[in-house]
């Protein structure tokens, strides 16, 4: 055959090629240096040698080399410097399958797929021009000008701008290090969305969750699905947790839990609000406070807890402040009042608004409590205002003390001593052994002292000018029994149970209105010819 018959019959098969690329859809334009017939897997193809160039709409495909099927022209096989070009997104491979009816190329080795947003680097990815869809099902490496991604699996929709990923995921930006199981990240909005267990690392703490979405540039959350964040302050969990970087401000919602490592304390409820750069919390919801001591722990609950903490000085604890229906139990300590302040750094508990306490076998009420806790243990309690003791004897009999105001000694945490200043008086049944009582000591003295053994009064002192009388048993009326103002309110004393069990929603306090002032009184017009002076 001669030269001028061989390329008469290569231009043929050229012409017949891009016809066969025309009838899958748009045109296509196919060149290259040189056409031959050959087979490739047993198949007859058209090998396309050198410079091979398609293009179709705005896709271009250029390689060293292809192969074209005959039995299906829209089939290529291509080798060798592979490369797509579709707008702004590039993809180059050392070898290519290509279906352009379906509009797909699966590309393999050393792929790199790039546009204005980032690179990716895989050994092998499919890529479906129509959908604009690249991914890959093995190790995949993405750089962005922030951040990187790294990926078992993963997809890229390059009109989207939205990266879609699965297992051992591990996304570092500027600021932070995200590890997830599956998520998606937009490369615009640089927002991540995961959907399976999630860690977070970043200068603000570390978050974990298994449903949520995070901000790389603005470190915004909102995290759920057993969220958490652990700073070096708290570890805050919950259903459902948000972060607001800009403000530090954390919310928590549905089963949550603050733990405090400096204050060595859990506080549990429905809905937590942490202030950061305030040092600022407050949690409610029937929250409980947990306060991890030696061999206990006293149990606090209230409508709500809120507690300060210095931001300036590390070394303090915190401040915590409980409102409305206060409970407290501890072993050893039990108590209700209706607004609490517990300093953490000295350890003292000040107690108002109808202050009720329970310390071993002794109850004990007051305007206002002040409770000194030593070694984790009750050391001094304070009352102030109607102060008032009671403690029941083997006989069940009411030993009572009142007085202006009252000091209590502990020893090992158990009640040894009682001091009363003003306006002492006191009622103590005198018994021989723990069977038989030999009378009831009155008595009424400014100043007393009071000492306790095993929880019962084991004698009393009185210190200034006592006026006392002990009356037998056959003369005692029951309401000699009592001092005025006695109240037994054991049913009241809280149990553990009680302290950890759920609330019903706050209602709102009513406000107290201002008492309207009297209007002044009128002047009296002075009666002609006469001054008021």
């Amino acid at each position: 055959m001669t030269f001028t018959k061989v390329v008469f019959a290569s231009l043929i098969s050229l012409i017949t090629v891009v016809g066969a690329f025309a009838q899958g859809g748009q045109p296509v334009q196919v060149s290259a240096n040189t056409l031959q017939k050959g087979k490739y897997n047993g198949q007859d193809v058209r090998r396309l040698l050198g410079n091979v160039i398609m293009k179709q709409g705005t896709t271009t495909l250029t390689a060293d080399s292809a192969y074209q099927y005959e039995d299906d022209a829209n089939r290529l096989e291509v080798f060798s410097n592979v490369r797509i070009v579709q707008e702004n997104m590039t993809a180059t491979s050392a070898t290519a399958s290509y279906d352009g009816t379906k509009r797909i190329a699966n590309m393999r080795g050393g792929v790199v797929l790039q546009d204005q947003e980032m690179t990716l680097t895989t050994p092998s990815l499919d890529y479906n021009l129509d959908a604009k869809r690249a991914y890959y099902t093995e190790t995949g490496n993405i750089v962005g000008a922030d951040y990187t991604i790294k990926s078992a699996i993963g997809a890229y929709q390059t009109e989207s701008k939205t990266l879609s990923f699965k297992r051992n995921i591990v996304l570092v930006t500027k600021g932070s290090e995200v590890q997830s199981d599956t998520m998606s990240y937009n490369t615009m909005s640089k927002i991540v969305e995961f959907f399976g267990p999630t860690t977070v690392k970043s200068p603000d703490g570390t978050l974990y969750a298994t449903r949520g979405t995070y901000n790389t540039v603005t470190r915004e959350s909102n995290f759920r699905g057993g969220a958490s964040i652990k700073t070096p302050e708290y570890l805050i969990k919950g259903e459902i947790l948000t972060y607001d970087k800009q403000r530090e401000y954390f919310t928590a919602t549905q089963k949550v839990s603050m733990t405090s490592f400096k204050n060595n304390t859990v506080i549990t409820g429905e809905v937590a609000k942490y202030w950061r750069a305030q040092g600022k919390s407050k949690v409610y919801g029937s929250p409980v406070m947990r306060n991890i001591m030696k061999q206990d722990t006293m149990y606090l609950s209230a409508d709500t807890l809120y507690s300060v903490e210095s931001v300036t000085d590390k070394t303090k604890k915190g401040i915590l402040y409980a409102y409305y229906g206060v409970r407290i139990y501890k072993s050893d300590l039990q108590g209700l009042c209706d607004s609490l302040t517990y300093n953490l750094n000295d350890s003292t508990i000040y107690m108002s608004r109808n202050p009720k306490i329970w310390a071993n076998k002794s109850q004990l009420t007051a305007d206002s409590v002040e409770l000194q806790l030593a070694n984790n243990t009750l050391h001094q309690m304070r009352l102030f205002g109607n102060a008032f003791a009671i403690s029941q004897d083997t006989l069940d009999n009411f030993n009572q003390v009142k007085g202006r105001k009252m000091l209590g000694h502990f020893l090992d945490g158990k009640l040894r001593r009682i001091d009363v200043n003003g306006n002492g008086e006191s009622i103590y049944f005198a018994l021989q052994g723990d069977t038989l009582m030999m009378g009831m000591n009155r008595a009424v003295c400014s100043d007393m002292r009071l000492l306790f053994q095993n929880g019962q009064v084991e004698s009393i002192t009185f210190i200034t000018d006592p006026e006392a009388k002990l009356i037998p048993p056959h003369e005692l009326a029951e309401p000699d029994k009592r001092l005025t103002g006695f109240v037994w309110l054991e049913k009241e004393k809280p149990t553990r149970a009680k302290v950890l069990a759920k609330r019903a929603p706050a209602k709102p306090r009513p406000v107290a209105k201002p008492k309207k002032k009297a209007p002044a009184p009128k002047k009296k017009k002075a009666p002609a010819g006469r001054i008021i002076g």
